[in-house]
């Protein structure tokens, strides 16, 4: 059961009434939206390529398969850059084809030696999926693509949200224990539980005593429903090895999930989101070594 008077509550229903009443809505930093040094890495890979690929950009639109199958066999290391046109990362690509039956073809992108059957293929794939028509659209193919991979890395952002809470969560304890003789925090540590990496491991003395989880819900969804069944496990097992658990949780997604949280209180002794764990934690760490 959370230890509501060690965290300054008298009952459960102040607990749970301050927890989402303090609930952050966001945890997105300027950070969060596009990580601009993965982007410009992807693409100055293909500079290179980029640059002879770009001169279909240049060309009549009666040569330009020709242009771009000519480009093909000259300079082979070109194929690589067509799936990232089209925001696919795989280099092979398979194909249905609707005739009056359907039947699958293959595309190989890695390629380095190619014959002219496999150039008119390639060439037959770029204009079937319009990138043909797209080099008489743009000016230029560096900055399209620069585009293209800040489409790609929106898709990341959920990984990148849960890096974000974690940081802000490692700040707040160097910023609250920084004073504390003899603790060390260790992040991503791996020492602490032989069979499992958790986020924070608080050391005294140079032994682990507490270890913190933390993650971040903005939506309501399955996952937390499986944090909550993993961690009442972690909780065990770390009763069981004499240590302590704090599991630091936050997001909006928890306002819909208030009847959930309340049902699977009993298992976890500090149970707390960002705004309790930076009123509480300075005082809450040091009595629990």
């Amino acid at each position: 059961m959370v230890k509501y008077e060690m965290l300054g509550f008298k009952n459960e229903n102040d607990y749970l009434d301050y927890f989402c009443k303090t609930l952050l809505k966001t945890n997105w930093t300027y950070e969060y939206f596009v990580d601009w040094k993965k982007v410009k890495e992807n693409i100055q890979k293909y500079v290179k390529e980029i640059c002879l690929l770009n001169a279909l950009t240049k060309v009549e639109a009666k040569d330009r398969e020709k242009e771009l199958r000519d480009i093909f066999i000259k300079y082979p290391e070109t194929i690589s850059v067509i799936p990232l046109i089209i925001a696919i990362r795989e280099e092979n690509i398979s194909v249905l084809e609707i005739s009056d039956s359907i039947f699958q073809r293959n595309f190989d992108f890695s390629t380095r030696r190619i014959e002219m059957d496999t150039a008119n293929e390639l060439v037959e794939f770029c204009k079937k999926v319009g990138l043909i028509t797209l080099f008489a659209e743009i000016n230029d193919l560096y900055t399209y693509l620069l585009g293209v991979e800040v489409g790609l890395d929106s898709n990341t952002r959920k990984n990148r949200s849960g890096k974000i809470f974690q940081c802000i969560v490692h700040l707040l304890l160097k910023k609250k224990l920084n004073d504390k003789q003899n603790i060390r925090i260790e992040c991503e540590d791996s020492k602490a539980l032989e069979n499992k990496k958790v986020d924070f491991a608080i050391y005294n003395n140079d032994k682990p005593r507490i270890i913190i989880e933390c993650n971040f819900y903005g939506i309501t969804g399955s996952k937390p429903t499986e944090t909550i069944r993993s961690y009442k496990n972690l909780q065990k097992e770390i009763h069981n090895k004499g240590m302590h658990f704090i599991w630091i949780t936050d997001g909006g997604g928890w306002e819909k999930m208030k009847r959930q949280l309340t049902a699977n209180l009993k298992y976890f002794d500090y149970l707390m989101n960002y705004t309790i764990a930076s009123e509480k934690i300075a005082q809450l760490i040091p009595s629990l070594l």
